[in-house]
């Protein structure tokens, strides 16, 4: 009978070896994952400190009932941005955009312009332009 019991206890013994070991590595993993994301929310909170953008003026190119709406915007903040990465929303719609320049960089103080293309509609327009970080700004505009 006594051989039997070291057996259990030997038995029971490996197996809180194995549930532990498995146990700290899904929690080491966790741990890892958890501080990863705390890592990089604290670099997109700084990221987004740094970016101010300006919508200088938004000038309608009318032509017909169709018009082109030229967007001239500065970089106010000190973060350097992507100029191919904006979202252009007219009157709350999604809108596809071209840009002048070769560089999609785009650094502090840079003014640069836009054109979005195919829009439609009279009266006052609200125009947003948001940043790849999430910075917006805002304008309007009669057609």
């Amino acid at each position: 009978m006594g051989f039997e019991v070291a057996v259990v206890t030997a038995i029971f013994f490996i197996s809180a070896l194995v549930v532990g070991t498995f146990s700290y590595t899904a929690l080491s993993t966790s741990s890892d994952l958890v501080n990863d994301a705390a890592a990089e929310q604290y670099q997109l909170q700084t990221s987004r400190m740094h970016t101010s953008v300006n919508i200088d003026y938004s000038v309608p190119a009318a032509s017909g009932s169709i018009y082109e709406l030229t967007v001239t915007l500065t970089n106010t903040g000190s973060e350097t941005l992507r100029f191919d990465e904006l979202n252009i929303l007219i009157d709350g719609h999604l809108e596809p955009y071209t840009f002048n320049g070769t560089a999609a960089v785009w650094v502090p103080a840079e003014t640069r312009s836009l054109t979005v293309a195919g829009l439609t509609g009279a009266g006052q327009h609200r125009v947003k332009v948001v940043t790849g970080n999430g910075v917006p700004a805002y304008d309007t505009y009669q057609v």
